[in-house]
């Protein structure tokens, strides 16, 4: 087994068993390079490398940054991953922070609950836009379950990553009127989320590389329409019957594919539950519509869906 000797200059010393090697191969390696190996680490080895030597120290604050605050009960805490998008000066590769809880901007005692900014939460706003996004691929908000349905994402979520190939969004409200610039998103997953159909159409009809949709729990419309010329699959699942208590708030329980030519796959996800309505008009590359049950209530298939 190797042991590394720190020095105060350069990159820590190797030895390996009986060979008297002293050298570190690794901290030789150009900054660049080393830069991409630690950005493939996850987030608390990534920055533990700082520790290695003062070689180190200044590759981590350069490097892609991959945050992933974890939703295991391990993860970093908002003021830790806030620190570390202060901290760290160079561009992100992968942010990924879930079970969020929103900040109230004040209080109803007479309703007595909190109340919650309606331009969407401002830290999750400043942290974007601190960042150099340019080459952001992944990236994932979502807040705790407690606060589903209070919390707005800022619209600024949806045009400051252009680069950006997988997004999921969990746990909040998509804000209306949206303005989306995702030119080469190919993954989207929106689970309990609340949202219109007019917005859910507005981001599918702004990510025009889009391949694969999950929707899971979602809110706010009765029916979400879809139309898209390169998705490939859908997921689907309704919200459960005791799993709804808003009764003020429609489940999206109807899922209608108005066209999609490019699709081949359409997974109902857990139909055990629920009474699901799945439309589909235009497919004509359908090849997979995955296991039925009597959780999918209704199934109507168009004439153009020749593939089954």
């Amino acid at each position: 087994m190797a042991t590394r000797i720190d020095g105060d200059g350069g990159g820590g010393e190797l030895l390996g068993p009986g060979s008297g090697d002293r050298t570190d191969f690794i901290s030789n390696l150009p900054d660049d390079v080393l830069g991409t190996i630690i950005s493939l680490l996850p987030t608390r080895e990534g920055g533990r490398t700082q520790a290695l030597s003062r070689r180190w120290r200044p590759i981590w604050r350069a490097a892609p940054l991959n945050l992933d605050v974890g939703d295991d009960g391990r993860g970093f805490s908002e003021k830790v991953a806030s620190s570390i998008l202060s901290a760290h000066a160079g561009p992100a590769r992968r942010i990924l922070l879930t079970k969020l809880c929103p900040l109230p901007t004040n209080y109803d005692y007479a309703k007595r609950r909190a109340i919650y900014d309606d331009a969407g939460d401002g830290r999750i706003d400043g942290w974007l836009r601190s960042r150099d996004l340019s080459s952001l691929q992944e990236l994932e908000l979502a807040y705790s379950y407690d606060h589903c349905r209070t919390t707005l994402l800022p619209p600024s979520v949806f045009r400051l990553a252009p680069a950006l190939r997988v997004a999921r969004f969990g746990c909040c409200r998509l804000p209306p009127n949206l303005a989306v610039d995702l030119p080469h998103l190919q993954q989207l997953t929106l689970y309990r989320v609340t949202l219109t159909d007019e917005t859910f159409r507005a981001l599918l009809a702004n990510c025009p590389a889009l391949e694969s949709l999950l929707l899971e729990m979602n809110v706010g419309a009765a029916r979400l329409r879809l139309s898209s010329p390169s998705l490939r699959s859908i997921g689907f699942l309704s919200p459960w019957n005791e799993q709804r208590g808003h009764d003020d708030i429609d489940d999206v329980n109807e899922l209608v594919v108005e066209d999609a030519p490019s699709l081949d796959r359409l997974l109902p996800l857990i139909p055990r539950r629920g009474s699901a309505i799945i439309r589909i008009i235009n497919a004509p590359k359908l090849q997979i519509l995955g296991s039925l049950s009597y959780g999918i209530a209704n199934l109507h298939l168009g004439a153009t869906v020749s593939g089954l």
